[in-house]
C-alpha cells in the first residue's frame, strides 16, 4: 500500500478507464439491440432507437471525454501560470462572463440567442477575459494581479447575473439549469466543434511548453535568459480561456470536474509541465464520462435526470480527499511572484476609515426613500426598523473581514477566503436541506439548529482530513474546497429545479439583512467586537505564519496549534455570519486586499483596517439595496460587489 501512493496516478487513471468502458458497455448493451458492426452504419438505414444511440448517447460520451479533459488541461495551465494551486475555470472569470451574457441576453435581448446560446456564451466569456486582462495589464500581467483581477470581475458579473435572476426568476430557470452543466447532445455537430478547437489550443500550446517551463522558475530568471515573459503570458491566458470559453460555451458550466483533476495531478507528484497537461485531460476526462456514464444509469433505472456539471463533485470530492490523506505533501507552488498592490505610503483614507464606517451608519440610520423621494430623518419610528439591519451588516462585515485576513496571511494566499473553509458552503446546505427535505421555515429555530449542526459538522471533516498534515494551509484549503464543492453540487441540483421554496432561499443566500432583529442584530454585534478584540493579541502568529512556518517555529511559535486556533477562529465567524446573512464571498475575500491597497501592510493594521472596510461596505451596501430599487431590494451581499468591486478595480487601474 505504501509503494502504491508513491506512484498513485497510473492505478488511479488505470481504475477510473476500467469502471468508465464498464459503464459505457452496460448502456450501450441497455440501448443497441443491433448487431455491432451497424453501430456506424448511415443515419438513414438505422431504426429510431438505434438513431438515437448513434446522435445522442455516443456524441454525449464524447463530448464529455472532451469537456472533462479539456477543462482540467485549462485549470491545470491556468495554476502553472497563476503559480496558484486554487486557480481554476473561475480564475480569469470566464465562467461567469458567459453566463452573465446569457442571462443578459434571455431578458433584455432573446433575438441575440438566434445565434446560438455557444456563440453568446463565448462572446461573454471573451469579453469578461478582455476586462481581466485590461485591468490586470497595468503591472504587467503578474500573476496575482491577474488573480484578484479575474476574481473581482467574477464575483462582480456573478452579482449583476444574480439580481437579474431574483427579478426575472421565470425567464432565467433555463440559464440556472444550462449553469449546472449538461452534456445531453443532439448530434455530432458541438462534440465535432469542441475537439477541433482543443486540438488547436494543443498545438498551440506546445509552441509555449519551453518557456513556460523557464518561467516556473521565476520571472526575473526568465527575464535573463531571453524570454519575454508578459508576451508568453498573455498568450497562455488566452489559450486557457479559449478552451474553458469552448466548454462553457458548448455545455455550461462544469464546476469541480477541472479543479479536481488537475488537484490530483498535482498532488500525486508529477512534476513536468507537459506530464502534468497531459495526465491532467486523461484524468478530467474520465472522471466526468465516469459521472456522466453514471447519470445515464440512473436515468435509466430511477428516472432521475440530474445535470453532470454539478454532480462532477459527488465523484471528484471524495476522491480528492481520499488521496489528501494517503499522499504526503508536495508544496510544490508559488502562492504569488510578485507583492500584493500596496501603497508604498499609508493612504490618507486609511486613516479617515473610523469616520467613514460612521458616516456609512449615520447616512444608513437617518437618509431613505419615501414615496420616491429621498429624505432625512430622526423619526425613532423609522430608526427602530433601521438599526437592527445596520448593525446586523456592520458586524457580518466585520467577522468575513477578519476571516479573509486570518486566512490570507495564514495560507500566504491571495484567492483565500471564508467560502474556501468549505464552512458557509456547508452551512447553507444545511439550511436549504432542513427546507427541502423536512419543511422548516426559513429563519426558524430548527433552521438556526441545523445551520449550527452543519457548520460543526463541515468543521470536523476539515479538522478530521487534515490531522496527520498538521493543518498545512494548501492541504486545508483545498479540503475546504472540496467539502464546499460537495455542499455546492446539492444546492446547484435543488436551484435548478425550479422548486417555489428556492426562490425564497435565493434572497438569504444573496446576503439578505431583512430578517435581522433588535435582539440577533445585539448579540451578533456584541459578538464581532468580542472576535475583533481576541484576535488582535494573534497578530504575531499572524506576521510570523504569513512568512514561514519554519520562521514561525524557530521564534518558538507552535505551529500546529497556532494552525488550529486561526482555523478554528475563521470557521466559528464564517458560520454565524452564514446563518444570519447567507453565504457571502466578497467582503471577506476582497476586504483584506483593500486595506492592504491602501497602506495597512502589518498584520494588526490589516486586521482593523479590514474590519472597518467591511462594516463599512455592508452598511453602505444594505442601504443602496433598500434605495436603488425603492419599494423591492436588492440584497446587501449582491450590492456589497458591486460597491467594493467597483472600487477595488479602479484601485487596480491607479496603481
Amino acid at each position: 500500500m505504501v509503494n502504491m501512493f508513491r506512484r498513485p496516478l497510473p492505478p488511479l487513471a488505470v481504475l477510473l478507464l476500467l469502471l468508465c468502458a464498464l459503464t459505457a458497455w452496460w448502456i450501450l448493451k441497455l440501448e443497441w439491440t443491433l448487431p455491432w458492426l451497424r453501430i456506424f452504419d448511415r443515419p438513414d438505414t438505422l431504426p429510431l432507437d438505434a438513431l438515437m444511440v448513434q446522435n445522442n448517447t455516443l456524441p454525449r460520451m464524447a463530448m464529455a471525454l472532451l469537456a472533462g479533459g479539456s477543462t482540467a488541461a485549462a485549470t491545470m495551465l491556468m495554476q502553472q501560470l497563476m503559480r496558484n494551486p486554487l486557480a481554476s475555470d473561475g480564475t480569469l472569470a470566464v465562467s461567469s462572463g458567459a453566463q452573465t451574457a446569457l442571462v443578459a441576453a434571455t431578458v433584455f435581448a432573446p433575438s441575440f440567442l438566434s445565434y446560438g446560446t455557444s456563440a453568446v456564451a463565448f462572446a461573454g466569456a471573451a469579453a469578461a477575459l478582455g476586462a481581466v486582462l485590461w485591468l490586470s495589464s497595468r503591472r504587467g500581467l503578474q500573476p496575482l494581479t491577474v488573480v484578484l483581477a479575474g476574481l473581482v470581475v467574477s464575483l462582480y458579473l456573478g452579482s449583476l447575473t444574480g439580481i437579474v435572476m431574483l427579478f426575472f426568476s421565470e425567464e432565467t430557470r433555463g440559464v440556472m439549469q444550462w449553469g449546472s452543466g449538461s452534456l445531453v447532445q443532439d448530434s455530432w455537430r458541438d462534440t465535432l466543434g469542441l475537439l477541433w478547437r482543443v486540438a488547436a489550443t494543443a498545438l498551440f500550446t506546445a509552441f509555449l511548453i519551453k518557456p513556460l517551463t523557464i518561467m516556473s522558475l521565476s520571472d526575473t530568471q526568465a527575464e535573463s535568459v531571453g524570454i519575454p515573459v508578459k508576451k508568453i503570458r498573455l498568450l497562455s491566458l488566452a489559450a486557457a480561456a479559449f478552451l474553458g470559453a469552448s466548454v462553457v460555451g458548448f455545455v455550461g458550466m462544469m464546476g469541480f470536474a477541472g479543479l479536481a483533476a488537475a488537484t490530483l495531478v498535482r498532488q500525486t507528484g508529477v512534476r513536468t509541465l507537459p506530464m502534468r497537461l497531459i495526465c491532467s485531460f486523461i484524468i478530467g476526462a474520465l472522471l466526468l464520462m465516469l459521472t456522466d456514464n453514471s447519470l445515464m444509469l440512473l436515468k435509466h433505472y430511477r428516472g432521475i435526470d440530474l445535470p453532470a456539471g454539478a454532480v462532477t463533485a459527488l465523484i471528484g470530492a471524495p476522491l480528492l480527499l481520499w488521496l489528501m490523506m494517503k499522499t504526503p505533501s508536495r508544496p510544490s507552488f508559488q502562492t504569488a511572484s510578485d507583492t500584493a498592490p500596496a501603497a508604498l505610503h499609508t493612504s490618507r483614507l486609511l486613516r479617515l476609515l473610523p469616520l467613514i464606517a460612521i458616516a456609512a451608519a449615520v447616512l444608513a440610520l437617518t437618509v431613505g426613500r419615501y414615496d420616491e423621494t429621498l429624505r432625512l430623518t430622526i423619526d425613532p419610528e423609522y430608526f427602530v426598523f433601521r438599526y437592527p439591519r445596520v448593525m446586523l451588516a456592520a458586524a457580518t462585515g466585520t467577522m468575513l473581514a477578519l476571516t479573509g485576513v486570518m486566512l490570507q496571511r495564514l495560507t500566504q494566499n491571495p484567492m483565500a477566503g471564508p467560502e474556501l473553509l468549505g464552512i458557509s458552503s456547508g452551512t447553507a446546505f444545511g439550511a436549504m436541506a432542513c427546507v427541502m427535505l423536512f419543511g422548516i421555515t426559513s429563519g426558524s429555530g430548527w433552521f438556526w439548529l441545523v445551520g449550527v449542526i452543519s457548520a460543526l459538522a463541515s468543521l470536523g471533516l476539515l479538522m478530521l482530513f487534515n490531522r496527520k498534515n498538521g493543518l498545512a494551509p494548501e492541504k486545508v484549503l483545498l479540503t475546504g474546497m472540496a467539502i464546499a464543492a460537495l455542499a455546492d453540487a446539492a444546492i446547484r441540483i435543488w436551484t435548478a429545479s425550479g422548486d417555489y421554496r428556492v426562490q425564497q432561499l435565493l434572497v438569504w443566500m444573496s446576503g439578505s439583512t431583512y430578517q435581522a432583529t433588535p435582539e440577533s442584530a445585539l448579540t451578533v454585534s456584541l459578538l464581532a467586537a468580542a472576535s475583533l478584540l481576541l484576535i488582535l493579541p494573534l497578530q504575531r502568529w499572524l506576521g510570523l505564519l504569513s512568512l514561514n512556518a519554519d520562521v514561525a517555529h524557530s521564534t518558538g511559535v507552535n505551529v500546529s496549534l497556532a494552525r488550529m486556533v486561526l482555523i478554528a477562529s475563521s470557521a466559528a465567524l464564517t458560520a454565524a455570519a452564514t446563518l444570519l446573512i447567507g453565504p457571502l464571498s466578497f467582503v471577506g475575500l476582497l476586504a483584506p486586499h483593500l486595506a492592504r491597497m491602501l497602506g495597512a501592510r502589518l498584520p494588526g493594521q490589516q486586521l482593523a483596517a479590514a474590519a472597518l472596510i467591511g462594516a463599512s461596505v455592508m452598511m453602505t451596501a444594505d442601504w443602496l439595496g433598500r434605495q436603488v430599487m425603492f419599494p423591492y431590494e436588492v440584497p446587501a451581499g449582491m450590492m456589497a460587489t458591486l460597491i467594493g468591486g467597483a472600487y477595488f478595480m479602479m484601485m487596480m487601474r491607479k496603481l
